[in-house]
């Protein structure tokens, strides 16, 4: 559903009671607002449960080349991601190979990710979330120009002007409304109003709408074990036969 920033700032004062029926923020109220949900916004970023813009991207590896900037303006031109998630190389044949993500004390184990050490197709990758623009790390240095494609979890869209509009997933826009109220009961010092016993007050619909996009959000987890130390049904040894299994 397709929003204004002015609608949401309007919809956040009314909820504190502070408009009613046809009244609209004033000029610097709605500026305020407009800072405040922006700030918001971009704190939100770092919440990954967040995130609702999750996608595949990709890029050309060129021959002799381990390192590439990635954001708006970077070697990659596209939206800085907060975090890479998976990672394969596709060869000319699309064939996939995955990809290993490494934390940077993982990769800082590597003792020599130099140029010279080369391969066709690089099985490593290491992004270092750099500001404003991040560094995709890849290893070994690859021979071949094949392609990289990478999942990421990208920052939130922020509103550029009070008549921007943002169109977003189920449930964003009444979680948008609420927690700005909460953010702008404390800048404009408008106090949380009161509601009937058993009723939901603003900071609690603001929690609980937050809340509902985090579990939906919430990635299926699939474990997985080494075979040799996982139990198998004839592991149990019995001491009367001296033998495993009966």
């Amino acid at each position: 559903m397709a929003v204004t920033a002015n609608d949401l700032i309007t919809r956040s004062m009314k909820s504190l009671q502070s408009l009613g029926g046809s009244e609209v923020p004033s000029a610097t109220e709605a500026n305020d607002g407009l800072t405040a949900l922006n700030a918001m916004l971009d704190s939100w970023s770092n919440e990954g449960l967040i995130s609702y813009q999750n996608q595949e991207q990709s890029f050309p590896l060129v021959v002799g080349q381990n390192q590439y900037t990635i954001g708006t303006g970077g070697q990659i031109n596209v939206t800085r991601p907060l975090e890479i998630t998976q990672a394969y190389v596709q060869d000319s044949g699309s064939n996939n190979f995955v990809m290993q993500i490494l934390p940077r004390d993982k990769w800082n184990m590597i003792g020599n990710r130099g140029t010279g050490i080369t391969s066709q197709i690089p099985d490593t990758l290491f992004y270092d979330p750099q500001f404003p623009l991040g560094v995709i790390n890849i290893f070994p240095t690859p021979l071949l120009g094949y392609t990289v494609f990478f999942d990421s979890s990208l920052q939130q869209v922020t509103f550029s002007t009070l008549t921007a509009t943002l169109t977003m997933p189920p449930g964003y826009e009444r979680a948008m409304v609420y927690n700005l109220a909460v953010e702008i009961s404390s800048m404009f010092g408008i106090p949380i109003p009161q509601v009937a016993p058993g009723a939901k007050n603003v900071g609690q619909l603001a929690a609980e709408s937050l809340g509902n996009i985090k579990r939906t959000n919430i990635p299926e987890i699939i474990s997985d074990y080494d075979p040799s130390i996982v139990s198998r049904s004839y592991a149990t040894y019995n001491i009367y036969s001296d033998s495993s299994g009966g």
